[in-house]
């Protein structure tokens, strides 16, 4: 089961203040970069080869999306799924999924080996990249963080990114048909149950009609690509909609593929990278948070088969020791202390020292250096973004006293740090309410989430995960007219975002 959706509230644990594998792997590296990026906010610039790394995974999941007996090379899209309005996927629906509206191939147009299964891949790759490449070019130019041009960032690179994921995928398609199929061909063929959390495939949850690519002979490449089909995230769902969450509620994660056609589970981390540079050290360690987040979502009774990071650069992978039970056991422990020391609370500043971890280097493929660990103990600090504002670095950070600078024909207007507005009142319409409900927290606390519409400007309202408001007015329904004070203002991949915490009040306007 590649999803569990949890209810931290219930647990006492603000959904906001989960830990996640990229937070265990920044506070590992240092604990006062960690304390900048959550507690103060002070945000890395985002470079455009985030546009590259999106855009590959979403067209390669669109890929697989696919069926060969029921797409041709050449379609269109045909198998958007239906959404829920908060994003998820309508599996209950199954009068709204495409693939049993579609119309079977005659067999002479499905592939028949490795190689026209192939060309039929890369095919539907050309059809949706450039889709996906635009959307990720949205995204990246509405973060307001993001630093350096568009132009950056190569849909050449991307594609053969793409194409060397679809051939590792390829790969598993292959050794599916040397197993016969594996154990799962003969109920797979019968129809029926598909599980909890099937992959996606155009399908819905319940669906017990025979796949329209089922034989009864020798195992075909069709049938192949459908069994191999590992679990990843619909690309069509919202942000987050599809995380899998610790028992305990304090951790979350969301796999990029799970493989399970063997009868176990194999994890998969898509990395559109070549590998090199200190970043590979944290992929390690994630992905064994991923083998060991299975493990606690599975009763210990669950280890996963293999853990792999796929390098799509040079399309290579790269195999991750799988942690034994006793270093689960140990993570479970440490795990929980790193959540109580910096989740339950707001550590200070001094509880996060300015101390990194040595700087790792890797070649391509992810492989250690010859010289794996920089001789600098504090080499990091000589490429952290944040240099400038920490006390362990001799950094000289240059500050300009202007109001206006010039660049590239343009005069920019420059406000100062202290006259920067960061909490905001606003006035709107409510929708989508979730809530009120006082929180597990027993202090008062209040949890809801909505929109707030006026005229055709939108904001999402939802809790900071610094904690959340206690002014909440009772009377709030959809459709009500509130005023929101004190709500601190962002904005998240094009959405403006109003968080709500202690200091911030909701009364019928």
């Amino acid at each position: 089961m590649p999803v569990r959706r949890g209810n931290p509230e219930s647990a006492g644990v603000n959904r906001y203040r989960r830990l996640s594998a990229s937070q265990v792997i920044l506070w590992k590296s240092c604990n006062r970069l960690w304390y900048y990026t959550y507690i103060e906010r002070l945000k890395s610039p985002l470079p455009p080869q985030i546009i590259r790394g999106n855009a590959v995974e979403e067209c390669i999941c669109r890929v697989l999306r696919d069926s060969p007996a029921l797409v041709t090379a050449d379609a269109a899209d045909e198998m958007t799924s239906p959404l829920l309005e908060d994003g998820s996927p309508a599996y209950d629906n199954p009068l709204a999924w495409p693939a049993p509206t579609l119309v079977e191939l005659t067999e002479d147009q499905w592939p028949t080996d490795r190689d026209s299964l192939e060309a039929w891949a890369m095919a539907r790759a050309d059809v949706h990249f450039e889709a996906c490449w635009e959307a990720a070019v949205l995204d990246w130019e509405s973060i307001p963080n993001r630093v350096g041009s568009v132009d950056a960032a190569d849909p050449d690179e991307g594609l053969a990114m793409t194409r060397a994921g679809l051939r590792l995928h390829l790969d598993q398609v292959q050794a599916c048909i040397e197993a016969s199929g594996g154990p799962g061909l003969t109920d797979w063929r019968k129809g029926g149950s598909r599980g909890d959390w099937p992959a996606p495939d155009g399908f819905p949850r319940v669906w017990n009609e025979v796949h329209p690519a089922a034989r009864d002979s020798e195992i075909t490449w069709c049938e192949a690509w459908e069994i191999a089909r590992p679990w990843f995230v619909d690309p069509d769902a919202g942000q987050f909609k599809l995380t899998t969450s610790h028992p305990d509620e304090w951790f979350q994660g969301e796999y990029d593929m799970v493989y399970d056609w063997t009868g176990k589970i194999r994890i998969i981390d898509l990395k559109a990278s070549i590998g090199k540079g200190d970043r590979s050290g944290g992929y390690i360690e994630q992905l064994r948070l991923y083998g060991w987040l299975w493990w606690e979502t599975h009763g210990h009774a669950d280890e996963v088969e293999a853990l792999e990071i796929w390098y799509l650069g040079p399309g290579t992978v790269k195999d991750i020791p799988r942690p034994s039970e006793e270093e689960m056991e140990a993570l479970t422990e440490e795990l929980s202390e790193l959540y109580q020391k910096i989740h339950s609370r707001d550590p200070s500043i001094d509880e996060c020292p300015p101390e990194p971890a040595p700087l790792r280097y890797f070649d391509e493929g992810g492989i250690p250096s010859a010289t794996p660990v920089d001789p600098d103990p504090r080499a990091r600090c000589i490429r952290c973004d944040l240099r400038g504002v920490c006390e362990g670095s001799e950094h000289d950070l240059e500050l300009p006293l202007e109001r206006s600078i010039d660049r590239f024909g343009h005069r920019w207007p420059v406000t100062p740090l202290g006259e920067i507005v960061t909490r905001v009142n606003v006035v709107g319409e409510v929708s989508g309410l979730r809530g009120p409900n006082l929180t597990d927290a027993d202090d008062g606390t209040v949890d809801l989430s909505f929109t707030l519409q006026e005229g055709y400007d939108r904001a999402k309202v939802q809790p900071s995960r610094y904690g959340s408001p206690t002014d909440v007015t009772r009377s709030i329904r959809d459709g009500s007219r509130v005023r929101i004070d004190n709500a601190m203002a962002s904005v998240w991949r094009g959405e403006v975002v109003l968080d709500l915490d202690a200091k911030s009040s909701v009364e019928i306007a």
